[in-house]
């Protein structure tokens, strides 16, 4: 069992390592998730709608090879990026929105400042009670975001690990500017599944928000390339089929100009997400 866990700590800091040294040359947001911590929420907020990466979200008849959407992947900076932690340096440091005080202060960082506000929305989400029909957890470090994965999706199975990949011929040709993208494949469903969707939160050490439901959600992997075929990108989309217990006001609905609840959501992840899925074969 050590050995397993050994070599599954190995494999993901190994892909997190590949993930932001070579791949991480850009990234898209999530939702309006800002690294200086302006925002947090899923929620829009005035002009929120002129922020290019609310491109992410797109509707389930988009999937279709062929189809052309405007895209916008947001610089990463590598020399930002917040430590890795293993699990005992990480269970030192209390990880509760009623410890931020002592928190702020650990970690010198004032109150009223963007990374004190982004904490605070980092730990009021981590710390939320999930809505019905969902998982979610935190990740605080390597060991727990695996055995947290495990836990929820089955001790036993066949877990494989997505994320966004970016390939230009050479690192001098990305372009960070919002452009279309072509699906140059139909994309590949993948079938009788269980899904956690893992996402990068703004803290002083790397904190991974990761949620699933249920039920309703599909989850392909897409292969679309830019109008001047310099750029591709392959990774994981998902669309959440049932979004009646989604808040009236999320982002996604004011995005994609739809009535609130009334159809599926769907949306690329960050170059620095994971996405943990059962091993099974795909279908087109």
């Amino acid at each position: 069992m050590a050995s397993t866990l050994q070599f599954s700590v190995t494999f993901l800091t190994l892909l997190l390592f590949s993930l932001w040294v070579v791949e991480a040359h850009t990234s898209r947001k999530l939702v309006s998730i800002k690294e200086e911590g302006q925002d947090v929420s899923h929620l829009i907020k005035d002009g929120e709608l002129d922020d290019p990466s609310m491109t992410m979200f797109f509707k389930l008849g988009d999937l279709k090879v062929g189809n052309k959407l405007p895209i916008y992947f947001d610089k990463l900076d590598l020399q930002r990026l917040p430590p890795l932690l293993t699990r005992q340096e990480a269970e030192l440091i209390p990880f509760t929105k009623s410890k931020l005080d002592f928190l702020l202060d650990h970690f010198s960082i004032t109150k009223d400042s963007p990374q004190g506000k982004a904490m605070k929305e980092t730990l009021g989400r981590c710390n939320a009670k999930q809505i019905e029909g969902e998982h979610k957890f935190c990740g605080t470090s390597l060991e727990s975001l695996i055995d947290l994965a495990k836990k929820i999706i089955g001790a036993n199975a066949n877990l494989k690990v997505m994320t966004t990949k970016l390939m230009v011929p050479s690192p001098n040709m990305i372009s960070y500017a919002l452009q279309n993208y072509t699906f140059v494949e139909a994309p590949k469903e993948f079938f009788g599944i269980k899904m956690l969707g893992c996402h990068r939160m703004p803290y002083p050490y790397t904190v991974y928000y990761c949620h699933g439901h249920r039920g309703g959600s599909r989850v392909f992997e897409v292969n679309m390339v830019t109008d001047d075929g310099r750029q591709q990108v392959v990774g994981p989309a998902v669309c959440h089929m049932d979004t009646s217990m989604w808040d009236i006001d999320h982002v996604a609905f004011k995005v994609l100009k739809m009535e609130p609840r009334s159809a599926p959501v769907c949306h690329f992840f960050p170059l620095d997400n994971i996405v943990w899925v059962t091993k099974k074969e795909m279908e087109t």
